[in-house]
């Protein structure tokens, strides 16, 4: 049957109205029109616009909001953040942190030759945008290193945005049975750019080209005789889901980064490739005791010491801390592949005025398949140490917290240890 003329029926609409009423309820609730900012003075009011998932005004979801809130802290500004919606405005407050802080780093090994020692001047609010700039020089491998980097926040919503660095590095290479004694020397850098890290998901992406000139200095195998260039590219992919805090983090960050390379050396190519990989998660009893676990996977293409990596104490900055395992030497124990893990206990007391005191206690292990000085794979290893350490946490600087770990390697070289610096092992 039908309709009478001049009657209105909601089917003969498509839609029905009372769907059409909802929907228009719903996007004026999640209209809003601007920003109100409160405790922004270092950093520009862009760096929140920047890490919107659209212009305004626009429709923003209450897990929108949420996931604003978390990228806030991620940029390590800020030591207090809140966010609020109220009515069609979105209030951002926020406590802003010192953020040019040198960081010093110390740690002993049996000879004062193993020990290492560096110096991080770093800049996390280049021209009030959250650009981190920085060098550092240290003395560890057995040589001297040097680079200085720059990169935009890794928070962008909507842009592509870039890092690059430059650097010397040296590294001495010794082998016990060997008379085998030599620096490896490095000149160049990478550039890159970081792929939008839209709302909606928690992968974002990195592209790097990357170069190096490198020489060898000293008594090496003749298999590894003469100098050449080191050409690749990396790809990187990071999941996050980890909401920042200085005394007890939540959640879980995964990365792997891929860099297929090749050498180029006296008119002979050789393979060069490398994949990185790491877990950090964190549970949180309350906002100031937490259990963290970081576990790393790293391999290289095997037949070269040259091209390899360390198990060591050194903390390793590769665009976040990596760790290592606390006690051994760190230029030892080079290796075509290892897998490690930090696990550490935190509990922090307020000392008032945005200072706090952190005790913890740890447990590093893992295993690695060393290198010898052809580049030969040998057995695999395990590694082991234990220990508790105390931190002094002073919020209002950016990364900076004053770090004592002391402890037990186990394996594969039992020995005492102290390790000092100015931030956090991982």
């Amino acid at each position: 049957m039908r309709a009478a003329a001049g009657v209105h029926r909601e089917e003969d609409a498509g839609v029905p109205l009372g769907t059409v009423v909802a929907l228009a309820a719903l996007a004026s609730s999640c209209e809003v029109e601007r920003l109100e900012l409160e405790g922004f003075s270092a950093v520009k009011p862009v760096v929140v616009d920047e890490l919107l998932p659209r212009a305004l005004p626009a429709c923003l979801t209450a897990a929108e909001e949420q996931e604003l809130s978390r990228r806030l802290w991620a940029l390590g500004l800020f030591d207090d953040v809140a966010v609020e919606r109220r009515d069609r405005v979105i209030h951002v407050r926020v406590r802003e942190k010192w953020t040019l802080i040198p960081i010093p780093e110390v740690g002993t090994a049996k000879t004062l030759r193993d020990s290492y020692a560096s110096l991080t001047l770093t800049e996390s609010n280049v021209a009030g945008r959250a650009i981190e700039c920085g060098a550092w020089v240290a003395y560890y491998q057995l040589a001297w290193t040097g680079e200085g980097w720059c990169g935009e926040h890794q928070n962008h919503a909507r842009a592509i945005s870039f890092e690059g660095s430059l650097g010397y590095s040296g590294s001495g290479f010794e082998f016990d049975g060997t008379p085998w004694s030599w620096e490896r020397r490095r000149t160049g850098g990478q550039v890159g750019l970081r792929l939008p890290f839209w709302y909606g998901t928690q992968w974002r992406f990195a592209l790097t080209l990357e170069g190096q000139r490198e020489q060898l200095f000293g008594d090496f195998a003749p298999s590894l005789a003469g100098d050449g260039v080191q050409l690749g590219f990396g790809a990187r992919a990071i999941w996050d889901r980890l909401a920042w805090n200085d005394l007890a983090p939540r959640g879980s960050r995964f990365v792997i980064s891929g860099h297929p390379g090749v050498y180029l050396r006296s008119g002979v190519d050789k393979p060069r490739h490398s994949v990185t990989s790491q877990w950090l998660s964190s549970l949180a009893f309350s906002n100031r005791a937490a259990i963290l676990a970081n576990v790393v996977v790293e391999g290289a293409s095997p037949g070269d010491p040259n091209h390899s990596f360390l198990l060591g104490s050194v903390p390793s900055w590769r665009m976040f801390a990596i760790g290592g395992v606390r006690g051994l030497a760190d230029n030892r124990f080079r290796n075509a592949f290892h897998a490690f893990g930090n696990l550490e206990g935190r509990y922090a007391v307020d000392l008032g005025k945005r200072w706090f005191l952190q005790g913890v206690a740890f447990v590093d292990g893992g295993t690695f398949a060393p290198m010898n000085a052809v580049g030969d794979v040998e057995p695999p290893l395990g590694a082991l140490s234990v220990g508790g350490g105390v931190r002094v946490v002073p919020t209002f600087l950016a990364w900076l917290v004053p770090r004592v770990d002391a402890g037990r390697a186990l394996a594969p070289t039992p020995g005492w240890f102290v390790l000092t610096g100015l931030s956090q092992y991982f």
